[in-house]
């Protein structure tokens, strides 16, 4: 016996196809929740590995999505490795293919489907996970077609990337975690401002010295810095471009990174020297 004539669900566009989608749409929208998609910008990818380590986040764009995962989270899980601890969380979301359409993103495929790489801020636990595979079918053809993505993600590792997405529990990751350096001022005027440029020189335009400001304290006169380029120097000022701001460096040390997870540099080397006289010729 042939199908019912009275449901076409394998038709384009049909009356009962529209319908279908908008019953999973509603569904994600009551049983869904809100979470960030920021898209990748590659810096400097590297062709051969495919990997880019200067990728950047420069965007947030708020959509639904439901989590797949009811068990709780998938993958290794947490455990302790040979470099410490390591949390390998995975998770799956759905999201609407028409949903996904209606955010109006571009470039890389994101025209018609979310890309591999990009991070999504999941707010319930204040993490970021990074889509690791979008899966296309994971409905099949069932309702007579495709209404929805499935995003394999897992945990985010930060590795300086940058991140100014607008959204502040967002961007904080950048500044708590990046590389970081603190230089202790001495004379001068004005407030740095965070996430403005500084630089040394006689302009920013004209400078190789450059950094990202992550926190300034007017009391204790401490400027901690990120995404730094070039070498600084003790001798010459560090100046705000937005602030203005201009003061004199008493003090830095080029190898104690004030970042929880940057590398143990000062302290190898303190160890080192403990073991290798390094004061012969």
């Amino acid at each position: 016996m042939a199908t019912n004539p009275y449901f076409n669900h394998h038709g384009k566009n049909t009356a009962d196809q529209r319908l279908a989608e908008n019953l999973m749409i509603e569904s994600i929208k009551t049983y869904g929740i809100d979470v960030n998609y920021c898209p990748r910008t590659l810096v400097k990818e590297d062709l051969l590995l495919g990997e880019d380590a200067l990728s950047e986040y420069n965007s947030a764009h708020t959509i639904e999505m439901y989590i797949k995962t009811i068990d709780g989270f998938e993958g290794e899980g947490d455990f302790v490795a040979k470099f410490g601890l390591q949390i390998n969380d995975q998770i799956t979301f759905t999201v609407a293919r028409r949903r996904w359409a209606e955010l109006g993103l571009v470039g890389d495929g994101r025209e018609t489907a979310p890309k591999e790489g990009d991070i999504i801020y999941f707010p319930l636990t204040n993490a970021l996970f990074q889509v690791l595979f979008v899966e296309d079918e994971s409905v099949f053809y069932q309702t007579g077609g495709l209404q929805v993505y499935d995003l394999v993600c897992e945990m985010f590792t930060y590795s300086d990337q940058k991140l100014n997405t607008g959204i502040e529990d967002i961007d904080k990751i950048e500044r708590l975690q990046a590389y970081s350096l603190d230089f202790t001022m001495d004379t001068g005027s004005g407030d740095y401002t965070v996430e403005e440029i500084v630089y040394q020189g006689e302009s920013l335009e004209a400078a190789t010295v450059q950094g990202e400001v992550a926190s300034w304290g007017s009391t204790t006169k401490i400027l901690n810095l990120i995404n730094m380029t070039g070498n600084f120097s003790g001798t010459v000022n560090i100046i705000g471009d937005s602030s203005g701001a201009s003061y004199s460096v008493t003090s830095f040390n080029a190898q104690d990174s004030t970042s929880a997870s940057a590398g143990d540099n000062l302290a190898i080397e303190q160890e080192a020297d403990s073991i290798i006289d390094f004061t012969e010729g």
